[in-house]
């Protein structure tokens, strides 16, 4: 793999959860652009280290990370930030470890208020009562919970390189990227990079759903090993009899699942 000066991507495991060391500086700031409503629901990531307290951050003290954007309590908390993101970001993205890390393997948002530091690291939950279940054995729920989160997406495929080489490309374990829950891999640091700019101008539309079965108003996970580039964009296909039919005409099964996306996408 090709790296250069700034193209260095390092998989870190910070004692069991997958965190992205970054290209150069370990922070990309930018406008808030594709994200209006803050992570962690506006509570500052710092302060659960700092204070051991969840604490509401001042939108005036905010910034994006990853494609996510922060608020931040003081200004010096945002400083601390930027010092070292990942070790301040939560664990498994924010999800509810709990969830995660149970029989199901749900990917469920946090309560930003129920949380536990353990050995450093910030472990979210959606309950008082999902965290009571930890309680009863938290090695075990953060181990499957790892190995749950570090599966990447859409099969491991590198999103940027997929779209810019109008197919699929794989990407490489040393240089995830964890965004909304999921975790992705890239090609290289030059492809990390280029999405922790502008994330939502590489993510599939409909998520890693398949496009076939959203047109048709249905939700079909896949595993991401069939994906198609059409007018810009990365679609994500169920099986061959989906990618035939999206291949047979693109441009109507695309109209029809935009046209049902917004009904679609909430359906259990």
């Amino acid at each position: 793999m090709r790296r250069t000066g700034i193209d260095r991507c390092v998989h870190r495991l910070h004692g069991v959860a997958v965190i992205i060391a970054c290209i150069a500086s370990p922070l990309i700031a930018f406008g808030v652009g594709d994200q209006t409503e803050p992570a962690l629901g506006g509570y500052c990531p710092v302060s659960y280290f700092t204070v051991h307290q969840a604490v509401k951050g001042d939108p005036a003290q905010s910034l994006v990370h990853a494609g996510q954007l922060y608020h931040f309590a003081t200004a010096d908390a945002k400083k601390q930030f930027t010092q070292d993101p990942a070790k301040y970001l939560p664990q498994f993205d924010g999800l509810c470890t709990t969830a995660l890390g149970g029989s199901y393997g749900n990917r469920i948002a946090p309560d930003p208020t129920v949380f536990e530091l353990r050995d450093g690291k910030l472990y979210l939950f959606s309950s008082q009562r999902a965290k009571l279940s930890y309680d009863k054995k938290p090695e075990s729920y953060i181990e499957q919970a790892t190995q749950r989160f570090s599966k990447p997406a859409v099969g491991g495929h590198c999103l940027v390189s997929t779209l810019k080489q109008g197919k699929p490309v794989l990407g490489d374990a040393t240089c995830p990227v964890p965004y909304r829950g999921y975790l992705y891999h890239f090609a290289d640091g030059e492809a990390q990079a280029e999405f922790l700019k502008n994330p939502l101008a590489y993510m599939p539309p409909f998520g890693t759903f398949c496009t076939v079965g959203v047109a048709n108003g249905k939700k079909f996970p896949s595993d991401g090993s069939r994906l198609r580039v059409f007018n810009g964009k990365v679609y994500v296909l169920f099986d061959a009899d989906a990618e035939k039919k999206f291949g047979t005409d693109p441009a109507a099964v695309v109209k029809a699942a935009e046209a049902n996306w917004p009904a679609v996408k909430d359906q259990k």
